[in-house]
């Protein structure tokens, strides 16, 4: 089994994630051990260059150029580079609570419980690895856009890495056990997915070995998160809590029972310790949609226009019109372009538009496919409109993007 790694201070927040952070990319260059941290979302790290160690509640997870990390908001990490050098990182805020509201519907306990206890760190190599940077490198071009829709795309190419992560990690499910972690890791694994059961130390300490005691549990979570068992507990419940705010409408006690908490009173008071805002404050701040590219989480309060989004990104090769949308998602024409004018201050089309455009940028880029087929393959009706369409939103033609693209390659 490995050894645990001793943290040497109390974990940091708001370092990679927060609502000045959502929906952006951050780029770091790490030159030294950093601090320990722990967030409140989960977030996503690329890591674009050098070599180094990623310590997650624990455990060492080695990196180079082109692994991918998905850091929970349950896990420590500490990054480390080699001695000598440098660690190059790509880093997006997931805003774990807002996308589990996107696609509800897909979302299980057992769903859940899969990303939890998942790989931590994958690549360099694979398709999926392949895909994940592309994914990054169109987010990344996406973050110059500052305009409604434009964010919910990017929300969207999110939504595809978690995607292609859990893909590569369920190719890895029988080389990653539980039984090789360290201690610590084990114990904040198996409390992650117990968080709102009725569970104690020596429960936990049962559940993982007959050799473990409720002390050890408590040690192990010391030195790899920096809390005791009951500090860690109540705080995985209230990120719990925080995740269901989205849900619109949602009363604050049924939130409170289903994160874990006995008495409602309990859960205010913590909750309030540890953000230092009450929860109705803290939800209102959520859903502030006035700067920071926040604007896309005033859509939560609209389940349609959410669906609509959905379908349109699943389906952005296929011929889609309002009537198509309509009949598809059970929604009035007229409905859906009223909220669309008001919550992205645009149309359905030009959403499309955008996402078959950035389709057609990564072929353009990762392939030799004639233009004509890449207008067909991206959903447009003809090259013409196609490279209309394509000009207007970059300034340039799919040709002359193609030959800049390589040439930046080349120059790379």
């Amino acid at each position: 089994m490995r050894q645990s790694n001793l943290l040497c201070e109390k974990p940091r927040e708001h370092v990679f994630t927060g609502t000045d952070k959502y929906l952006t990319l951050q780029k770091i260059v790490v030159t030294e051990q950093m601090y320990p941290v722990l967030e409140y979302d989960s977030y996503f790290i690329l890591v674009r260059d050098g070599t180094g160690t990623f310590i997650v509640n624990g455990e060492e997870l080695p990196v180079e150029k082109n692994c991918v990390a998905w850091i929970q908001s349950s896990q420590v990490l500490t990054i480390v580079p080699n001695f000598g050098s440098k660690l190059e990182l790509w880093v997006c805020d997931y805003d774990y609570q807002l996308l589990n509201y996107f696609v509800f519907e897909q979302v299980s306990l057992n769903y859940e419980a899969e990303i939890v206890v998942g790989m931590p760190v994958i690549g360099p190599k694979g398709e999926n690895i392949e895909r994940i940077i592309s994914c990054f490198e169109q987010f990344n071009r996406l973050c110059s856009y500052n305009n409604n829709y434009s964010a919910v795309v990017r929300s969207s190419f999110l939504r595809k890495i978690e995607l292609l992560y859990c893909r590569e990690i369920r190719k890895h499910k029988d080389d990653y056990k539980f039984r090789d972690l360290p201690l610590g890791r084990k114990v904040s694994l198996y409390i992650a997915t117990h968080s709102t059961d009725d569970i104690n130390a020596d429960s936990v300490a049962k559940a993982i070995s007959p050799k473990v005691t409720g002390a050890d549990v408590n040690h192990a979570l010391l030195v790899t998160t920096g809390m005791n068992f009951s500090q860690y507990i109540i705080r995985l419940r209230l990120v719990m809590a925080a995740s269901y705010f989205l849900y619109y409408g949602l009363p604050f006690d049924y939130i409170s029972a289903n994160s874990g908490f006995d008495i409602d009173v309990t859960f205010y008071r913590n909750f309030k310790k540890l953000t230092g805002m009450t929860p109705q404050t803290y939800r209102s701040k959520m859903l502030n949609s006035k700067s920071n590219g926040r604007v896309y989480r005033k859509l939560i309060i609209s389940e349609s226009i959410i669906s609509t989004i959905s379908f349109l990104y699943e389906n952005l090769s296929e011929h889609i019109d309002v009537n198509t949308l309509s009949k598809e998602l059970f929604i009035s024409d007229s409905l859906m372009r009223k909220q669309f004018k008001d919550y992205l201050h645009t149309n359905f089309k030009n959403v499309l538009a955008l996402f078959r455009i950035r389709y057609a940028e990564a072929l353009l880029t990762t392939t030799d496919m004639p233009v004509l087929d890449i207008s067909i393959e991206a959903g447009f009706i003809s090259d013409r409109t196609f490279s209309r369409t394509f000009c207007d939103i970059n300034g340039i033609s799919p040709g002359e993007f193609r030959k800049r693209r390589r040439e930046g390659n080349r120059n790379d």
